[in-house]
């Protein structure tokens, strides 16, 4: 018999955990410092300190929703500079309520 409740609880529980992962993922394959992501994060409108930023990046910490987006959409910016795609996925994509989401 298949526990359906628990299986929508640790579904849930790895969707809550996704964001920081995806950022840490991001800024490994990027060659910002990690003050070039503060700095590019806070001119976004970002209000992450220094030391909250090395926290997520350490997965230390999880990020809200929209740090998330704003941290993000800082890497993204980086890549796109760079003519590649934007790899960092936003919390909509994540969280699988975007539009193409279920």
């Amino acid at each position: 018999m298949s526990d359906d409740g628990g299986d929508r609880a640790r579904a849930a529980e790895t969707m809550r955990s996704a964001p920081a992962p995806a950022l840490r993922a991001g800024f490994a394959l990027c060659e910002l410092s990690l003050r070039d992501l503060w700095t590019a994060q806070v001119a976004l409108g970002g209000m992450l300190g220094e030391d909250e930023l090395r926290e997520i990046l350490e997965l230390r910490r999880e990020p809200t929703w929209a740090e998330h987006d704003v941290v993000a959409a800082a890497l993204n910016e980086w890549f796109t500079e760079r003519g590649q795609d934007h790899p960092v996925a936003y919390s909509e994509e994540l969280r699988g309520d975007g539009p193409e989401g279920p």
